[in-house]
């Protein structure tokens, strides 16, 4: 009796095997099913071991891990994307008024300064020459071309 439960527990004991064919494309890529493709097709029998369970879990574990990394590494970046699009922004945003700056000192026929009082001071040629020329190297400076 003992001896027929041990034959009975055997079979199941043993890892499960499948039937697999192979077989080889028209591209002459090798294609591997549990249906046979062609009468040609190569049976084989695969043994599948069951895993060992704190393999398993060390594997989960190391998983989340590199998923918790991976989830840090993201917000990291969108954290320095954020602030190279603002510093891209604000870099424009200078340059436009930069830019402007400079057009209103080309433009101008005259230009001035103020005084303490708030009264125009109006500027030389050569002295208007200097402003414009200091405001297109702010401008070279500021936007880069």
């Amino acid at each position: 009796m003992l001896l027929a439960l041990v034959a009975l527990m055997l079979p199941m004991s043993s890892p499960p095997a499948s039937e697999v064919y192979k077989s080889v494309d028209a591209d002459g890529h090798v294609v591997y099913s549990d249906r046979s493709s062609t009468s040609t097709a190569q049976k084989s029998t695969v043994r599948v071991d069951e895993p060992d369970p704190r393999e398993v879990a060390r594997n989960a574990r190391e998983h989340e891990i590199l998923k918790a990394e991976e989830i840090q590494r993201n917000k990291k970046q969108s954290i320095d994307d954020a602030k190279k699009a603002q510093q891209d922004h604000n870099r424009q945003a200078q340059c436009e008024l930069v830019r402007n700056h400079y057009y209103a000192l080309k433009d101008a026929r005259r230009i001035y300064d103020r005084d303490a009082d708030g009264n125009r001071v109006f500027l030389s040629d050569a002295e208007a020459d200097l402003k414009r020329e200091e405001a297109r190297l702010a401008t070279v400076a500021a936007c880069g071309t």
